[in-house]
């Protein structure tokens, strides 16, 4: 049992927006069910002190390593047992305490750390029944899964029929090889080995989303950025490309609403699915020559990382794009047992 953890906590409702401004070597409280590959990726490069999650950081609904992934590297992780506490009740970057499973905080002036809520802590018994829980679950959660998935599909196929309307400014990429770049568990890996090839001045770059500050990270500037525009920094907005926000069948566009607050020119594509669908679809109507994915969701377990309970349109837009479509998701791996292979791409 971890007996004595202390340093500046800090918290947000959302995961992604957190770990735009969190220090190194803090204890983080997040409210993220079942943490999926993005967040500890974050978590890891902040190098944090401990997580401590106001929702279950792994439920057992489906198999997840991740928790697994922060403890194996020295960081432990906790569930509070009192979940609807006062979120108010201590500021950012206040010091907190982790003892004998249980969350203090000392508020800033004061003498004397106040309980916050006990706390569970993930050790190898509870992972290994929460794996168990998994396993089970699984038959149940894959026929779930797939029957959302063709429902979905039969509802959304004809926006998949229909001629999708782009703005004038996505012209550009009709005849070019396109690299879209979704933000997913160890992208910025693949983006590292292809890092010569995404430089190259003839490929055209379209950043999903918060992708835009990873490339960024790795001096690769997109020429365009797709999404609802809530996971991406202001660097990333003023970098130079254009932006182009995701409109929901039902008019809903939080990144058209965030952007046009900022004075910031911005163009709005309507369509089902995912932003990475709506990447894929675009460039496929424009006449992208190729389209090479890098960190864009397929599996199962990725979509339910995601809150999706399905990919209908995801399968849609991979069926219609077809062999225009090339994966790379992954492709670090492939050059790390394999250094010397030239990407002929």
């Amino acid at each position: 049992m971890i007996n004595l953890i202390k340093g500046p906590i800090y918290e947000h409702k959302q995961t992604k927006k957190l770990l735009h401004y969190l220090p190194s070597k803090s204890i983080v409280l997040l409210w993220h069910e079942d943490l999926d590959g993005v967040a500890v990726n974050g978590l890891l490069e902040a190098k944090v002190k401990a997580v401590i999650n106001g929702k279950t950081s792994m439920s057992g609904r489906y198999n997840q390593h991740h928790v697994r992934t922060l403890i194996q590297a020295g960081i432990p992780v906790f569930d509070m047992t009192t979940p609807d506490i006062d979120k108010k009740s201590f500021y950012q970057g206040e010091e907190a305490i982790v003892y004998s499973n249980e969350l203090y905080v000392q508020a800033f002036g004061e003498n004397e750390p106040h309980f916050i809520s006990s706390l569970v802590s993930y050790d190898n018994e509870l992972l290994a029944r929460k794996d168990r829980q998994a396993e089970a679950n699984y038959s149940n959660q894959f026929q779930q899964f797939v029957s959302n998935t063709l429902q979905y599909a039969e509802k959304e196929c004809d926006w998949f029929t229909q001629q999708l309307e782009v703005p004038s400014s996505f012209n550009a990429i009709k005849s070019k090889d396109v690299f879209i770049v979704a933000r997913n568990t160890n992208y910025e890996k693949d983006v590292k080995v292809l890092r010569h090839v995404l430089k190259q001045k003839d490929n055209v770059i379209i950043a999903v989303d918060g992708a835009a500050d990873g490339l960024l990270k790795h001096k690769i500037s997109p020429d365009f950025i797709i999404g609802d525009m809530d996971s991406i920094s202001d660097r990333a907005i003023d970098c130079g490309a254009i932006l182009l926000c995701h409109e929901h069948p039902n008019g809903h566009s939080p990144g058209r609403d965030r952007l046009k607050e900022l004075g910031v020119k911005v163009d709005v594509i309507r369509f089902v699915g995912t932003s990475e669908d709506v990447a894929i679809t675009a460039a496929y109507n424009t006449g992208a020559k190729q389209i090479f994915l890098l960190g864009c969701r397929i599996g199962m377990v990725e979509f339910l990382e995601k809150g999706r309970a399905g990919m209908g349109s995801t399968w849609l837009s991979r069926i219609q794009a077809g062999e225009k479509i090339t994966d790379l998701k992954g492709i670090h791996t492939l050059m790390k047992r394999r250094p010397f292979i030239s990407l002929g791409i």
